[in-house]
């Protein structure tokens, strides 16, 4: 499809409309983009001036974050697995004996130093479980790099987060709640 451009007879600049060249009022064709110019005696049905160049948008290319395949799981995943079971496991089971033993066994026990050691073999327990759930994490943090997508290291992250939350509940009730081994009447 041919474009054509009706210029008035004036001998004002002429701008062509397709390109926006400016043009001599004798021409024929524009010399930039040899659309069609043809005259006409209405003035004012064509504007003389320059059409601003419209600017187009530029068009940016974002890198996209190149999705993982599913694939069988690696070292890291099932590392992540192992301690994230360990983590909640230790967890759980020392919020139950802690609570248990400062609440039960604390009132009928008078031996000063077995209380001690077991208050302080559970903070350790609960100390060995946080690290645990920290390690679990920084291998599902390996596993998302270096090995395909799997279950594995995504249960195995997610169990992780809930032994890390556990061990540190079970942590600060151990050192400031109301069974706290700061507590005891020495």
């Amino acid at each position: 499809m041919r474009y054509t451009l009706e210029i008035s007879n004036r001998k004002k600049n002429m701008f062509c409309s397709y390109c926006g060249e400016k043009i001599a009022a004798d021409q024929k064709f524009c010399h930039n983009c040899g659309t069609e110019v043809r005259t006409t005696s209405k003035a004012t049905d064509y504007k003389t001036e320059r059409i601003p160049n419209v600017t187009v948008p530029k068009i940016v290319y974002v890198p996209v974050k190149q999705q993982r395949q599913i694939g069988i799981p690696g070292t890291y995943s099932k590392w992540c697995l192992g301690l994230g079971i360990f983590s909640l496991l230790i967890g759980i089971i020392t919020l139950i004996i802690g609570y248990n033993y400062y609440r039960v066994l604390y009132w009928s026990s008078y031996n000063t130093l077995r209380m001690v050691v077991i208050a302080i073999v559970i903070l350790l327990f609960r100390v060995g479980g946080l690290i645990m759930g920290i390690f679990a994490k920084v291998n599902s943090s390996k596993a998302e790099l270096f090995e395909p997508y799997n279950d594995v290291e995504k249960t195995g992250s997610i169990l992780g987060v809930l032994g890390i939350i556990i061990n540190f509940i079970g942590l600060f009730l151990s050192l400031f709640g109301p069974w706290s081994i700061f507590r005891f009447p020495y």
